[in-house]
């Protein structure tokens, strides 16, 4: 079975997203514990200069450059990466577990015959093994998996998963002509992007969400200034985004955003399933809620038995002050 390992790398407004730079770190980790190649693959319009940024994290960068790629398309980029899978023939398939991720793998394993592994955290390196770590249950269980010899396997990770590791490499850029036609089928009316200069939820390093319990959509303002100072991104529950006091954009959970930051504060979230499965692999969990038997301090590290109200603007006094102080 081959141990190449290739990476599909997600691009955000002409850059690299974090997650995919964090899959080419653990992706070169492996191939050099079993001297094989590791590929990033990345797909687009104009993208010379994001392959060559590449080169320093891969030992082979592809690069598939088409004006009919230039925004993203389930159709295309499935097929593109369909083929290079098939002429390259890695024993393993990365891929961040984001809205897009989450859009193309299922479907990309469905064509190629091969497993898939979603929402992963973590690999281990077993002897000649590689075992990927999936949480289940809303993390109440931690599976280990290892996928069966002779296939490829395609695995998508939650981002923050892993560190980013520089490299110095110089890889060999290759330039693959691949045809993707259109599905005659899928017509896309429109394509809104939001203008939003907001950190990426799936990928900041601190998140402070809010829940019911902040009563109401004004009081959200404290948590945007408390997220101001630490360079990090306001989260809401899915009851919050239905009483319209968010955007779905800001949605944590099952049928939100899957996160795992360095830091998550849940102020006034009762910690239901749902929301929970989104959350439960952040590194540090602390929980703000007056009522002592929420869910919610199942999971956390830390928990302040308190008014949010009480707390919020002691907590935000003094991030800004040891921020001041660094």
């Amino acid at each position: 079975m081959s141990k190449d390992v290739l990476v599909f790398i997600e691009c955000k407004e002409g850059t690299v997203r974090k997650a995919s730079l964090e899959l080419l770190s653990k992706g070169k980790e492996i191939t050099e514990k079993f001297s094989s190649y590791l590929y990033a693959v990345v797909i687009g319009y104009q993208i010379k200069g994001i392959a060559e940024g590449l080169k320093s994290f891969s030992d082979k960068v592809i690069a598939v450059d088409n004006e009919s790629l230039k925004d993203y398309r389930w159709d295309t980029y499935m097929t593109v990466l369909e083929q290079l899978i098939k002429k390259y023939t890695p024993g393993m398939v990365f891929g961040a577990s984001t809205i897009t991720g989450k859009d193309m793998f299922p479907r990309l394993a469905a064509r190629l015959n091969g497993a898939i592994i979603s929402d992963a955290v973590g690999i281990d390196l077993d002897g000649e093994n590689v075992r990927i770590k999936k949480p289940l249950f809303g993390g109440k269980i931690i599976s280990w998996v290892v996928c069966k010899p002779g296939s490829t396997s395609l695995i998508s990770f939650r981002p923050n998963s892993f560190s980013i590791e520089k490299r110095s490499l110089n890889g060999e850029l290759i330039e693959e002509t691949v045809e993707a036609p259109r599905d005659s089928r899928l017509n896309i009316l429109s394509i809104d992007k939001s203008g939003s200069k907001k950190v990426d939820i799936q990928e900041a390093d601190f998140i402070i969400c809010g829940g019911r319990g902040m009563k109401g959509p004004e009081n959200f303002q404290i948590l945007e200034e408390i997220a101001d100072i630490m360079g990090g991104r306001v989260g809401a529950s899915r009851a919050v985004v239905d009483s319209k006091w968010r955007e779905y954009d800001d949605q944590v959970g099952k049928s939100g955003k899957t996160v795992s930051p360095k830091l998550y504060i849940g102020c006034g979230v009762s910690g239901a399933l749902h929301h929970t499965m989104g959350m439960d692999t952040s590194k540090v969990i602390v929980a703000i809620n007056k009522d002592p038997n929420a869910p919610i301090f199942q999971y956390a590290d830390y928990g302040i038995v308190d008014d949010l109200f009480n707390i919020l603007p002691f907590l935000k006094e003094e991030l800004k002050r040891a921020k001041e102080e660094i």
